[in-house]
């Protein structure tokens, strides 16, 4: 049963992402449409900061699972209850600390943004900030239960309450909005879906679950090695709030909700553009651990890391030179004109990120070897790094100057640290693997150059156009690699999936 649990939730997750992309293209032109600018910007604005509060979990719901998990397989219950009562006292004092941080915010929100938003805007943004900090508030200690049923592996039930969320609440969200178009609206209805869902978990993990809490003893030496666990899981969610968050608020307080509002749609699509990458790398953790295990001849390593980073080279610039030519027209198709600077903030970030998504394969050697807390230093050290450079830059170019300062802070070190780091300490061939990748640029340049030959030729004049070129373009590139990019061991791999697509059509009939 586990093992179906995970892979259909593997799936599930799949078609989660799927959703959540092709809703969210659809969905913030129509919120666009119904807030405009600046309200949506406030919301964004709102939603960066509040985003601190939330990491205020600590990473102790990974935690949980994992010393939850422990009990269940020696079958110990009375450890059981009271691991998740130890984990309550916990995130009671947790949440206590954050509704003090967050009042003492909410107070000086008008101070902080006194400079670029108006007094409308500070008014709205003072009750977005409030309703969201109550959502956290309640948020935080469900994660207990959010555990729970992951240390049981219910994945299909955690997959489908996701989907049911992603279907219906931007539904229910447009309702709100056609009886009145007020951001107040939309905060409103995601803290009640939230307050929906967790009861459902509650009621779950009590009446399903069989789970109890009761604090037997307090144990001290699990305590240590709990907060110990959680603590680069801790750090690892500081830095990613830090790098990804900290420019819209730092836009906010200099350049005001219309920048925030651009800034918002580029990272959006920078976060797409990353999930392309990130999805195919857990699979490979418990083969890596074994071979790491095993030896410390790193040959068969080596040979994966090439591997994937080869595959992952040929989806990401795919993505990346179709969004280069492409790009700006569906911007404006999608979410108007008025947002056309968001297309050279998300080119500069994506641009940024190849080289490190095309090498994801390392964090998991990195975990695989326990040699994952250099890197988190060396991620807190760009995501200071970046804050340094974002406050000039933000100042003299606005959104832009975000991007050109998140861009070289990931270049200095998810590129050049990080590569130096794998080569000399873990062992990685990043010159082999250098030239491997080299080896694959020539149809991505052709590929490319028929795009910019096209599009200066024939002008896009319309969204039916833009995807007719788009497909078309996915077809050119995809041949070209095929014929001058590709080795045998990927020819069959697609193969494999091309025949077994049409094995299972062929079964239906």
């Amino acid at each position: 049963m586990a093992a179906n649990q995970r892979k259909a939730g593997i799936a599930l997750s799949y078609i989660s992402m799927a959703l959540h992309i092709v809703i969210g293209l659809i969905y913030v032109p129509i919120l666009l449409h119904y807030l405009g600018k600046s309200q949506y910007g406030v919301y964004q604005l709102m939603g960066s900061l509040i985003a601190y509060m939330a990491i205020m979990d600590f990473g102790l719901s990974g935690t949980i699972t994992r010393y939850y998990s422990r009990y269940l397989a020696l079958e110990d219950e009375k450890n059981q209850a009271n691991v998740l009562a130890l984990s309550g006292i916990i995130y009671c004092v947790i949440t206590v600390i954050m509704l003090l941080v967050g009042i003492i915010i909410y107070f000086n929100i008008s101070t902080v943004f006194s400079n670029s938003l108006t007094n409308a805007e500070l008014d709205k943004a003072s009750q977005i900030f409030l309703i969201m900090l109550v959502n956290i508030a309640i948020t935080i200690p469900s994660h207990i239960f959010t555990a729970v049923i992951n240390s049981y592996e219910r994945f299909v039930f955690i997959r489908i309450l996701s989907i049911i969320q992603t279907i219906l609440q931007p539904f229910v969200i447009i309702a709100v909005m056609q009886c009145k178009a007020d951001v107040i609206g939309l905060v409103i209805v995601q803290t009640l879906f939230n307050i929906v869902l967790i009861a459902i978990k509650v009621y779950y993990s009590f009446n399903k679950l069989k789970i109890r809490i009761k604090l037997y003893n307090w144990d001290n030496s699990l305590m240590k090695e709990m907060i110990g666990f959680s603590f680069y899981i801790f750090l690892n969610m500081i830095i990613d709030q830090i790098y990804w968050r900290t420019d819209q608020i730092i836009l906010g307080i200099f350049s005001g909700t219309s920048a925030v509002a651009i800034y918002s749609i580029a990272s959006q699509l920078n976060k797409y553009y990353m999930n392309f990458s990130t999805r195919i790398n857990g699979v490979f953790l418990p083969k890596i651990s074994a071979i790491s295990a095993k030896t410390e001849d790193m040959k068969e390593i080596n040979r994966i890391f090439r591997k994937v980073g080869r595959i992952q080279f040929g989806i990401m610039t795919l993505i990346l030179t179709g969004y280069i030519l492409y790009g700006k027209s569906f911007i404006g198709h999608w979410v108007g004109q008025d947002f056309a600077q968001a297309y050279y903030m998300a080119l500069i970030l994506m641009g940024a990120l190849l080289i490190p998504l095309i090498e994801n394969m390392g964090i998991i050697i990195l975990q695989a070897k326990n040699k994952h807390a250099f890197r988190s230093k060396i991620y807190l050290f760009i995501a200071v790094l970046n804050i340094i450079l974002t406050i000039p830059l933000a100042k003299l170019y606005g959104g832009i100057g975000c991007a050109i300062a998140t861009a070289f802070a990931l270049f200095i070190g998810n590129v050049v640290i990080i590569n130096v780091y794998y080569h000399k300490k873990i062992g990685i061939d990043i010159i082999a693997f250098a030239k491997e990748i080299t080896s694959m640029t020539l149809p991505v340049l052709i590929a490319l150059s028929i795009g910019i030959a096209g599009n200066y030729l024939i002008q896009v004049t319309s969204i039916l156009d833009l995807g007719i070129r788009i497909i078309a373009y996915t077809l050119v590139f995809s041949m070209l690699m095929w014929f001058m990019g590709f080795n045998d061991y990927e020819k069959d791999l697609f193969r494999g999936v091309f025949l077994k697509a049409k094995e299972k059509v062929a079964s239906r009939y």
